[in-house]
């Protein structure tokens, strides 16, 4: 069945000094791949980030974002780790959930300012995102 974002066009662009996607509590996955790019990126071994930043949750390595807190590596000039950031992160908002049906897509731009606007996001890089950020 064809979904509603392959048959109308979807704009997305992040906007500037937006951090609320930050601030969104919940977990934010790590796989293998993000684990050691992100400790790289903070000269500590996997072991060490997993053990100062990570939970383990039903199998998978994640990153628990509280109501009261943002991420851990947001700062005041945006995502500390944004050139290094999770695939679930690079994903947003671009997730299975967002896109169930247009009136849920709807309602994340109600959170989300970037929704709506900026440039087309072409078919192929939201299958893209949708089919590297699986969970």
């Amino acid at each position: 069945m064809t979904k509603w974002w392959e048959k109308e066009p979807v704009r997305f662009e992040c906007q500037a000094d937006c951090f609320k996607c930050c601030f969104n509590p919940g977990l934010v996955y790590f796989d293998r791949e993000d684990i050691k790019k992100v400790s790289s990126y903070l000269d500590c071994i996997p072991k060490e980030f997993k053990a100062t930043y990570l939970v383990h949750d039903d199998g998978h390595w994640a990153l628990e974002v509280e109501d009261e807190a943002p991420c851990p590596f947001l700062t005041t000039k945006g995502c500390g780790i944004h050139e290094v950031k999770p695939k679930q992160c690079r994903a947003y908002p671009f997730w299975k959930e967002n896109l169930q049906t247009k009136n849920m897509w709807r309602m994340v731009g109600g959170f989300c300012p970037g929704i709506d606007k900026g440039p087309m996001v072409t078919l192929e890089s939201i299958k893209g995102f949708l089919k590297k950020f699986r969970l």
